[in-house]
């Protein structure tokens, strides 16, 4: 099985995680305001898990790969 084809029956799993670290982000951010490193730490997941949601809310099924 192709890899696009995982990541396409998975994508409820993954836009999951996605979500989980967007909110990990923002709760260390809010609770760790005004402390640096956690403050960045934080803005990153929250950076990184934007960036994977859209990346898997825009996945479509490839339609050369149905049978």
């Amino acid at each position: 099985m192709k890899a696009r084809k995982k990541i396409y029956k998975n994508r409820f799993l993954f836009r999951s995680i996605s979500l989980l670290l967007i909110l990990i982000g923002l709760v260390m951010a809010y609770y760790f305001h005004n402390t640096e490193p956690w403050e960045t730490i934080g803005g990153f997941l929250c950076g990184v898990g934007l960036g994977l949601l859209i990346i898997f809310v825009a996945i479509k099924e490839s339609k050369t790969d149905k049978p």
